[in-house]
């Protein structure tokens, strides 16, 4: 099974130096993330230039700030200055992310937006000259293509069944949330949903689980960061299937209504996620209970048909993130930790 790190931090070049630590440990690739704050595709194209061996990747880019052929090119020119290492991970975002972050009016069906976009990505990059697309959702013609361009692998990303369905039968990889990498979740939410989507498609998409680390010397430490994450995320009512899923509806709740209480006053959101919760979404402690914790989840993963395993930071600022990204490595790396 493969390891690989996405950089959900606000930190930007320092993280350069975590690229190439990444790489001497054996990591397969980097994960790249974005919000209005920064770009995920200028990211992956920087730790690329920046390193010989190691993937790159969006994990993910919102497929609805960028007008497809506008993705086309930019994915096409990361590919070839990446020297193939690239590949591309789309996702919709939720409704608030659209419309509060980029002011896109809201829309309905995200998933079957996302098929067509990938669709289309596909048929830009195959054309030789002109290009024409009139589809559901999107449409346009090019008349001047530069030739065709090598494809670029396409991962979906989602949490809920219909966006893994669709994400499995359009994408060649799914890239799964990180609340989606519960064993119980996967087991009864994701698998079959990727297993229908696949079928469906006459294919078995590489499986990609997002799992949110947590490591310092402070055991307990680490843990209450993992608490503010989990937190942060719980305020999101498009990711309450994942605790109700789980058994842990009524924590989501309470951490809904407390939000909308008090705000952002995480310190007391993440008192109310026990360690069972904690246990249940994430790897957090000191670097020898991950790496104990980490034994056992590698190989449930395995067992499952996990292909790569995505570590996700945690922490509050760009000092933070960076160090547990860089414990991350020390830790984790296929060098370095059991289950390889």
């Amino acid at each position: 099974m493969k390891r690989s790190v996405v950089f959900a931090s606000p930190e930007f070049l320092p993280l350069i130096e975590v690229t190439k630590r990444a790489e001497a440990a054996g990591f397969d690739r980097i994960w790249t993330t974005e919000n209005p704050g920064r770009d995920a595709l200028v990211r992956a194209l920087t730790f690329a230039l920046h390193s010989e061996t190691i993937g790159v990747a969006t994990g993910i880019a919102y497929a609805f700030t960028r007008a497809p052929l506008a993705m086309a090119a930019a994915a096409a020119d990361v590919q070839v200055a990446s020297g193939g290492r690239f590949s591309l991970g789309l996702g919709a975002g939720t409704q608030g992310m659209r419309s509060r972050w980029y002011g896109i009016p809201d829309f309905d069906h995200a998933a079957s937006r996302l098929e067509e976009y990938a669709g289309l990505l596909r048929s830009a990059w195959s054309a030789e000259r002109s290009f024409r697309h009139d589809g559901r959702f999107f449409s346009g013609s090019y008349n001047e293509l530069d030739g065709a361009r090598a494809p670029v692998p396409i991962w979906g990303s989602g949490i809920n069944a219909t966006m893994l369905r669709i994400a499995a039968r359009s994408c060649d990889g799914v890239a799964v949330h990180p609340l989606g990498g519960s064993v119980r979740y996967l087991d009864q939410v994701v698998l079959p949903a990727i297993a229908e989507g696949g079928a469906s498609a006459g294919h078995s998409p590489e499986l990609a689980l997002w799992r949110m680390t947590s490591i310092a010397s402070d055991g307990g430490a680490a843990r209450d960061r993992a608490r503010k994450s989990l937190g942060f995320y719980f305020t999101t009512p498009s990711y309450a299937i994942a605790a109700d899923e789980t058994g842990w509806g009524d924590t989501a709740q309470l951490v809904r209504d407390l939000y909308l209480e008090r705000g952002g006053d995480w310190d007391a959101i993440a008192a109310l996620i026990p360690d069972e919760m904690v246990a249940e979404f994430c790897l957090a402690g000191t670097a020898a209970e991950v790496r104990a914790g980490w034994a056992s989840l590698s190989a449930e993963y395995a067992a499952r048909g996990v292909t790569e395993v995505v570590f996700q930071t945690v922490g509050s600022g760009a000092d933070e993130t960076t160090a547990n990204l860089e414990a991350i490595v020390d830790t984790l790396g296929p060098e370095q930790a059991p289950g390889r």
